[in-house]
């Protein structure tokens, strides 16, 4: 199974370069997509196979599936207060991908279809509330009491990956593949480079970020370490070692830092 691996919060503040000892993190077997709530607890994970959607408590270290169905857990977003999950499921019908909407309460809710399957882009987001920022191919919409707008804060951009809001929502971060990461104002203004790469980019906090830096030969990945970046003073640094390579990657603004190795084993750390 791949390994999620928690870190908490002062290893922001005191800027570790490296990962401190970690147990094992007792998730089900092939948890990985992992998706932090806002205020940290609950985690929700789906396996490799996309079949069946689950979420941990990481106070209590407590499992539950849940949704058992079939390609389930696309685009996850919790609502503000953690407490309900909504998702996207995927198949396949006469050759054609197809997506419905979903929601699950974490505690104790059954899986309720929101949207019929379609093959419209739904945005997902906009039924868990409050402001947000997601990528749309070539812009980054921005939505703000409701109201969303398309910004474009490369000029010359190719696409964009990967847009959020910080927690007080003053900046946005996001990635364009062959440029870097990126952290501007909420409207897209004075856009500047914080990596020259990196995947899964995300806010840790109003004043830094984590992301995976990978980098491989054309065939095999040589590298992939968890970075965090301070946007005040533009630093960097690894918080894990060159023994591991890094999978995925997500944080919250309370403090939980998760993760999963490529090696497929799975560990929590805490300070």
């Amino acid at each position: 199974m791949k390994a999620l691996t928690l870190l908490m919060a002062g290893a922001f503040a005191l800027g570790l370069s490296a990962m401190p000892p970690a147990r094992q993190l007792d998730m089900p077997a092939g948890s990985h997509h992992p998706v932090l709530s806002p205020d940290g607890p609950p985690l929700r994970v789906s396996p490799d196979t996309h079949t069946g959607l689950s979420a941990m408590d990481l106070g209590t270290g407590s499992v539950r599936e849940l949704d058992a169905a079939a390609g389930v857990g696309f685009q996850p977003v919790f609502s503000l207060d953690g407490s309900t999950v909504y998702y996207r499921s995927a198949e396949v019908r006469d050759g054609l991908m197809m997506r419905d909407v979903r929601s699950c309460r974490v505690d104790n809710g059954e899986p309720a279809v929101l949207a019929a399957p379609s093959r419209d882009n739904v945005d997902v987001q906009a039924y868990a509330g409050g402001d947000y920022a997601r990528a749309d191919y070539r812009t980054v919409k921005v939505s703000r009491n409701g109201v969303e707008t398309s910004i474009n804060p490369l000029a010359d951009s190719h696409s964009y990956l990967w847009a959020s809001l910080s927690p007080d929502g003053s900046r946005l971060l996001f990635a364009e593949p062959f440029k870097g990461v990126f952290v501007a104002n909420a409207d897209g203004s004075e856009a500047r480079k914080v990596l020259d790469k990196g995947d899964y980019p995300t806010w840790a906090g109003n004043n830094s970020i984590i992301a995976v830096v990978t980098h491989d030969d054309g065939y095999v990945v040589l590298d992939s370490r968890l970075v965090l970046v301070n946007i005040g003073t533009g630093i960097s640094s690894d918080l894990t070692p060159d023994t591991v390579k890094v999978g995925e990657a997500t944080a919250s603004a309370s403090g939980p830092l998760v993760y999963n190795y490529m090696s497929r084993t799975m560990y929590i750390s805490s300070l």
